[in-house]
């Protein structure tokens, strides 16, 4: 009697290596991140950039009635902003808001959850990662090994220092990449794929609800993979049409859903920027020293690294265990003494063309123009897919960070050099070579799990203590009799189409704004997401022009008072950050002078006054303003 599917899946969820990995896998990321799991809400990844930013927009949405949908009411208020501009892991932020809704008791655990899912992917990306080896064809103690080391060294992991939550989620691509192996597998044995190719196109939509990033990154490698296979199948003389019309239905089908599922939920999707600024930015490129300069935390280098720093968009390490195994090809074949090549040729087929279908994805990571000898000579990249892309559409822009394409080839690359080193196991005066390479992989998984756990977990800011600052300054106020706080010197960041709405906040003035805003649970004036309407933005800026507000943005504003927040560092000296950011930037810099007379301009009431920074009372509509009373 043949096999159920059911007992075989069971059966391979019960094998002794998986076990182990899973078990080494979590037990690595409760000792790695100790302080923020076994303190439940008082400690979040991390409390800066866009870590915070994205923090405050869940725990703000979270608190909203399901009425309100994925619009999220606690910044760029009276407009607010959709979840998916917001970096928040959309998807996931959705069903944790229904989750804390259902049962009002895990509202305050809604962070701490969020954070647990975040951190689990590591160990999710463990199981696929021993699935995928195994499949391969690794040999099993290499398997356990790869699989707990890699999601740790991986270049989506680093982006949890900068709290880009969303697309350090490793399973987004390993995921992917075991749907393309089963699809291959069962192509090439002869077996039903229909489900693969459903797979595939529901993984591709999903994913992009966590960042939709991964919606360009997946959707144009699985494009590359197929069209490779593709093009080998029709240069041997394989029928090759039903795997076009399957392949091109597919990817077109998710493209057209995916896209357009966000043009329906979105109502101001009309009204956003075509294009995004930036994009080309030597920052936000893949900087080719960056496959090997080891990261702060490791202390194993290669043999030779840039010295600068790598921004972190380009993280994409390749490892000691990767690199050094390279040296050791390069230098047995130069010897003429490589080991005979594997013979088993399936398996280094699908990996082959992996690795050929991440290449383009390297020149687009690598921009449009790649500068060398800091600017002194620049290479044209004319080989990049994105170049002609970039002539018919400005929409490519939007996905302006390029460097995040290079994480497939990071994947393709590194599970090709495992596959392949984990055959000098056949071979006796190789064994002691892999072990090597194994310590130096052990190595790097202990560096990189001490560095996280050192840079990240920090306490959990959006719950001040009593004794804090900001909690002194507004934990008597009922909250409920105004409706917004207006923080100055005021920011908004958001409207990439157009940067001259743009004004990056200083990370401590921001933090004590959405400090304020969970204290009081008063939306802010203020905005940090993306892709925001450009003309939201400029009408907040007509709150400091001379002749008043524009009448659009009044007519918004009920008649209760606005809260304003002030911090007189940013005015009296004591912090410059702003006048020097914006040196350069002649009108913006004339809103910050601007909001300097803001209080004296409106007559503002004083509410109070604590360690620089002061509370005051703004009546927009109001006609006549209320007799001034004296500071608490």
């Amino acid at each position: 009697m043949p096999t159920t599917t059911a007992p075989r899946f069971f059966s391979r969820l019960l094998n002794p290596w998986l076990l182990a990995s899973i078990v080494i896998q979590l037990v690595l990321v409760l000792y790695g991140f100790r302080t923020l799991i076994f303190h439940p809400t008082q400690y979040l990844i991390v409390t800066h950039f866009d870590g915070i930013k994205s923090y405050f927009s869940i725990a703000s949405f979270l608190r909203q009635p399901l009425s309100d949908g994925m619009l999220v009411r606690g910044h760029n208020y009276p407009f607010g902003e959709f979840m998916y501009y917001t970096d928040s892991t959309p998807l996931v932020t959705e069903l944790l808001h229904v989750l804390v809704r259902v049962f009002p008791t895990l509202e305050p655990y809604g962070l701490y959850i969020y954070d647990l899912l975040v951190l689990s992917g590591l160990v999710v990306s463990t199981l696929l990662l021993h699935s995928i080896l195994r499949r391969l064809g690794v040999i099993p103690w290499l398997t356990l090994l790869l699989a707990v080391a890699l999601p740790w060294l991986g270049p989506q992991t680093p982006r949890l220092y900068v709290g880009h939550m969303s697309l350090s989620y490793t399973p987004a691509i390993l995921f992917t990449l075991w749907i393309l192996l089963r699809l291959y597998t069962s192509w090439t044995q002869g077996r039903p794929v229909w489900r693969w190719f459903v797979g595939l196109a529901l993984a591709i939509f999903i994913i992009s609800y966590l960042h939709f990033y991964y919606l360009a990154i997946l959707g144009l490698f699985a494009s590359l993979f197929f069209l490779c296979w593709l093009i080998r199948e029709y240069r041997q003389n394989h029928p090759w049409l039903q795997l076009l019309l399957y392949s091109s239905t597919t990817l077109l089908a998710t493209l057209l859903v995916t896209w357009g599922s966000l043009a329906l939920l979105d109502p101001r999707y009309s009204l956003r920027p075509e294009g995004a600024n930036g994009y080309d930015w030597i920052d936000w490129k893949l900087q080719f020293g960056a496959f090997f300069r080891a990261y702060d935390f490791d202390k194993v280098r290669f043999l030779f690294e840039r010295t600068a720093a790598v921004p972190y968009e380009s993280s994409a390490y390749l490892g000691a265990f990767v690199l050094y195994g390279l040296v050791i090809v390069g230098v047995l074949y130069f010897l003429k003494r490589l080991p005979a090549y594997p013979e088993k040729r399936e398996n280094h087929q699908f990996l082959l063309l992996l690795l050929v279908a991440s290449l383009p994805m390297v020149l687009i990571a690598l921009g449009e123009k790649y500068e060398l000898d800091n600017g002194a000579y620049i290479i044209h990249n004319y080989l990049n897919p994105f170049l002609l892309l970039h002539k018919i559409t400005e929409r490519v822009t939007q996905f302006r960070t390029l460097a995040r394409f290079v994480w497939p080839f990071w994947w393709a690359l590194v599970l090709g050099c495992s596959w392949y080193f984990s055959h000098w196991w056949q071979h006796p005066k190789m064994r002691w070579v892999l072990g090597i390479l194994c310590l130096l992989l052990i190595k790097d998984t202990r560096d990189a799990v001490s560095g996280y756990s050192k840079e990240t977990q920090r306490p959990n800011i959006l719950a001040p203590a009593l004794g804090d600052p900001m909690q002194q300054l507004a934990g008597w106020l009922d909250g409920r009799k105004y409706q917004a706080i207006l923080p100055l010197p005021y920011y908004h960041v958001g409207s990439e189409g157009d940067y001259s709405f743009t004004v990056d906040p200083d990370d401590p003035h921001s933090n004590n704004a959405y400090q304020l805003s969970m204290l009081t649970n008063l939306p802010l004036m203020s905005n940090k997401s993306a892709r925001t309407v450009s003309h939201q933005a400029e009408l907040l800026y007509t709150i400091f022009r001379p002749e008043g507000m524009a009448p659009e943005l009044r007519a918004k504003l009920d008649q209760r008072p606005i809260l304003v927040y002030l911090d007189s560092a940013y005015y009296d000296g004591r912090n410059n950050y702003y006048p020097e950011t914006l040196q350069n930037r002649p009108t913006m810099l004339t809103v910050f002078d601007q909001s300097r007379s803001f209080v004296q301009d409106h007559h503002l009431r004083l509410l109070r006054h604590h360690d620089g920074r002061s509370l005051y009372e703004w009546y927009p509509n109001a006609p006549i303003y209320p007799t001034t009373q004296p500071a608490q």
